[in-house]
């Protein structure tokens, strides 16, 4: 859903926060699909295979529907990635209940495909993302069981079963096979 009205960035920020969440770009506020059962899991199991590789590696922290602020001054835009993972290095300092929005670009920008994406805006975002300091950026394919690997000034990657999705150098040592994502979206039979 895209507001009518054209609003500033700090207008934007002193909205209510809706559900799904907001984002905002080019003064235009985009709603985001509605997650799915299916995108809940997945986006369920990555949050859980981040927080247990970053519990050992300390190196930052992830979370879900974070809301991001950066880009060129004057030009900034929102985005609320499914999950995002900020290095400490880049963390604002303090107490993190003063922190509503990172106005930083997140190291890694993980997306989840829903049924109702609308592919243009969806596409842009993401060139926004790998122009505007996103490292690296995974976009999650439940239909087709691909993972596309995206970093600025590289060719795009997929992985699929059989694969092993790698954290590069912005999650050095983290390696998740690609099977196990997918497997999370199956649900057991109940008995």
């Amino acid at each position: 859903m895209t507001s009518t009205a054209h609003l500033t960035l700090d207008r934007f920020l002193a909205l209510p926060e809706t559900e799904p969440a907001s984002e905002y770009a080019c003064a235009e506020v985009v709603q985001k699909p509605m997650p799915t059962l299916t995108h809940a899991l997945l986006a369920d199991y990555l949050l859980g295979v981040l927080r247990e590789f970053l519990r050992g590696a300390r190196i930052g922290v992830s979370g879900p529907e974070l809301c991001c602020i950066f880009g060129p001054a004057g030009r900034e835009r929102a985005f609320v990635p499914d999950i995002a993972f900020v290095s400490t290095a880049r963390l604002p300092r303090g107490d993190s209940r003063a922190v509503r929005h990172f106005r930083i670009a997140p190291d890694l920008a993980i997306e989840v495909l829903s049924p109702d994406q609308p592919m243009g805006l969806f596409s842009e975002k993401i060139q926004f993302y790998l122009l505007n300091g996103v490292r690296l950026v995974w976009i999650v394919d439940p239909i087709a069981e691909t993972v596309t690997v995206l970093a600025p000034g590289m060719e795009p990657a997929s992985v699929r079963a059989g694969d092993v999705l790698d954290g590069g150098a912005v999650l050095p040592g983290l390696r998740l096979p690609v099977a196990a994502l997918f497997d999370a979206m199956r649900l057991e039979e109940q008995g």
